[in-house]
């Protein structure tokens, strides 16, 4: 964090840090008093004979210096409440503001994957190769739009993040649509010609989608629409069939994104901004309206915006993008109403006493102002003694008085010094807490949403038709050569779109794999054990028993599987999750032909999640000694960015901790190897339906740790 800049706006700051000034006000009044009763002190001393006024001279000149010191350490500690608070409410906005964006944009990234599959989908290629060529009054063109609409609501079905689908042929004619409400016939939106213009083939680096964010006559009187399209081609020929266009539910996810942050502070206000500033959706339009533009300073941390009448700090952030996407030009913002930036009960935490030494352990240039603070009183206290014991040697009342009345100012001083210094642990503990239990949130809310989208994956692709055809005219002895080779393309072509599996395999319902993907582009294997299979000698080889009776068993298409998190061959003897469900009759439904695996990519994939979450510093480096894991209710690690805690070791942490419910999160100070920690963690919730209404069960924590 950059604190020049805080400083630079230190006194603007200031003017709504009522705490802090109180406390400056009351240290000003008794500091006056102290030098009054000093100057009084003086002032008996000179009335004294020389031999007496020699004793007290060097004594009232240790207490001045007292005073100046004391004045110092005052300056010093109300500006280290003002420091900590200031950074907390910037890095709890800064924060706010990358998570809204990079959460999002990891999201549509999974769409960009979708649009590119969904494209080449064979019923949808046959579908529209016959409108193409039949009459729009032709009887058995609307069965087949009927057929194709059933399709397309089995696709939303599996993911939930789409409200409308839309089919059209190249002249913009809507021959099938998802929404019945959405009456919409034909379409001159400018993006279908620039998603046609695009070659499929020319260019391998180039998109092949268009992401579209606006008002469009796809789905009129719906205001912006987020909308991923692509071109639809009849592969053998290479010619233009017509557009497919994913419609993204963009307000329920953002509302999704907006309610997880505001279990960390419900005086945030969050939003979502256009390359011109111009906010496109918000968590309190009361506030900060929609279509309002704001100024966009993503060179700065925080800048200031009034609003209402009132002022705000706020961040402006980028996306980091997502494994080289970064889409549209947005932008997250988060702000907090000035009046909210210094209060001290935004949190009900109070430390215990040994929470509290630990605290001070960690930020130590306030305990060494502490440490100060306490030697000049015992220093007044020895002073004071000393005073009293020579006073009443010269039989001096009246400075015996002005001795005791000092002593009981220096003790008040003290206590409110301990006072502000006590507000102070809390707030930076507080502010230490929250970080650790946001970073933890921010691990499993990237972990359900990433795992989400593989339980779609398997349930859809097992709807994919030239795999139920093909699977069923195994059942029946007419399986051939050629059509191992189109399964394995296919499944390639998938494969190296969604590239966080390592592999995706199809098994007869003998368990014996008879099509298997290679890694995508740039994946490698890993093996822990010699001689295991890879690539395309996984053929003929057969599956965990378990997995395939569990598979075999799911009672409709809408229903899948997972392993725990166990070491699989499929996964070079490393543990991971495998999603699998049934491959069912291209014309019974009910009857199982074969299954489909899907092998995620965890090392990495959790590997990168928990990065993105490690603590950092003023500098925005990784805090040295930090790390992060996800860890089973079991105590089992799943995955770690310390090579000291490995995949598959046992925390030695208390019980306690791993019986959070759902959702919940949690801070506290650890011992774990003999080594001090602060820990923050939250136990996995789930995403829309995952995990949550499934029926699919598996609590997973996230936790963060800051080395004491």
């Amino acid at each position: 964090m950059d604190t020049d800049s805080i400083l630079t706006k230190k006194n603007h700051l200031l003017n709504f840090a009522d705490g802090i000034s109180a406390s400056n006000k009351r240290f000003k009044i008794i500091n006056k008093r102290w030098r009054g009763v000093m100057k009084s002190g003086m002032i008996e001393a000179g009335r004294m004979k020389k031999d007496a006024a020699k004793m007290f001279e060097p004594l009232i000149q240790d207490m001045q210096a007292t005073i100046s010191q004391y004045e110092l350490i005052q300056t010093q500690v109300t500006d280290a409440v003002f420091m900590e608070m200031a950074k907390k409410a910037i890095s709890q906005i800064y924060d706010a503001a990358g998570f809204t964006i990079n959460i999002l944009k990891r999201n549509l990234f999974e769409r960009t994957a979708d649009v590119g599959y969904l494209s080449t989908d064979g019923e949808i290629i046959e579908f529209l190769k016959y409108a193409n060529s039949n009459n729009d009054k032709d009887a058995s063109l609307e069965e087949k739009k009927k057929k194709i609409r059933t399709r397309l609501a089995e696709y939303q079905f599996e993911y939930t993040v789409y409200n409308e689908i839309i089919i059209l042929d190249v002249a913009g004619n809507i021959l099938a649509n998802l929404n019945p409400e959405n009456r919409v016939s034909f379409s001159k939106d400018p993006l279908l010609k620039q998603t046609q213009d695009i070659d499929l083939h020319k260019n391998i680096d180039e998109d092949k989608y268009v992401e579209t964010f606006r008002p469009t006559d796809l789905m009129p009187g719906h205001g912006n629409v987020l909308i991923y399209s692509q071109k639809i081609e009849d592969p053998k020929k290479r010619i233009a069939l017509g557009t497919l266009c994913l419609c993204f539910d963009f307000e329920d996810e953002i509302a999704g994104i907006f309610k997880d942050l505001k279990q960390g502070n419900e005086n945030i206000i969050c939003g979502i901004l256009d390359e011109k500033g111009v906010v496109l959706s918000t968590c309190n339009t009361k506030v900060l309206p929609q279509a309002k533009r704001v100024p966009v300073k993503i060179d700065a941390e925080f800048t200031f915006m009034n609003l209402g009448g009132k002022e705000y700090i706020m961040s402006t952030v980028p996306t980091e993008g997502y494994q080289g996407f970064y889409g549209l030009t947005w932008y997250g913002l988060a702000m907090i109403e000035m009046g909210h930036v210094f209060s001290m009960d935004q949190n009900n935490d109070v430390f215990e006493k040994e929470t509290i030494v630990e605290i001070q352990n960690y930020f130590k240039d306030l305990a060494n102002i502490k440490n100060r603070s306490d030697l000049l009183l015992e220093d007044m206290k020895r002073d004071g003694l000393n005073g009293i014991i020579q006073a009443i040697k010269f039989q001096d009342k009246t400075f015996v008085e002005i001795i005791k009345y000092i002593e009981e100012i220096g003790t008040e001083i003290n206590s409110i010094f301990n006072l502000i210094f006590s507000n102070l642990m809390q707030t930076v503990g507080t502010s230490l807490f929250n970080e650790l239990q946001f970073r933890a949130f921010q691990g499993n809310n990237i972990a359900d949403r990433n795992l989400y989208e593989r339980a779609n994956d398997v349930c859809w692709w097992a709807l994919t038709p030239l795999f139920r055809e093909t699977l069923t005219r195994r059942e029946t002895g007419t399986f051939e050569d050629q059509d191992s080779q189109n399964l394995r393309e296919r499944l390639q072509y998938i494969n190296d779109l969604y590239t966080p599996y390592l592999r995706l395999a199809l098994t007869d319902k003998a368990g014996e794999i008879i099509a298997v993907s290679n890694p995508p582009l740039g994946v490698e294997e890993h093996f822990v054990e010699n001689n295991l299979p890879k690539g395309q000698e996984f053929i003929g080889t057969k599956i965990d028993k378990g997995l395939l009776a569990k598979t075999m068993a799911l009672p409709s298409k809408q229903d899948y599987a997972v392993t725990d998190f166990l070491s699989t061959p499929l996964y070079g003897a490393r543990p991971t999750y495998i999603y699998s469900t049934a491959i069912r009759d291209s014309k019974n439904i009910s009857k199982i032909v074969g299954t489909i695996l899907i092998v995620f990519d965890a090392e990495p994939q959790f590997k990168e999640m928990l990065m993105d979450i490690l603590p950092r510093n003023e500098d925005k480096k990784i805090i040295e000694g930090s790390f992060a894991l996800f860890a089973d209710r079991k105590k089992t690690i799943l995955a770690s960015t310390s090579p000291e805690y490995p995949v598959g070791s046992i925390l030695e942490l208390d019980d306690n901790l791993f019986s959070l419910k759902n959702g919940e999160r949690g801070a506290s100070i650890i011992t774990l190897t003999s080594r001090t920690y602060a820990m923050g963690m939250q136990v996995s919730a789930g995403y829309r339906e995952y995990k949550r209404t499934d029926g699919y069960r598996n609590d997973i924590l996230s936790m963060v740790f800051i080395p004491m």
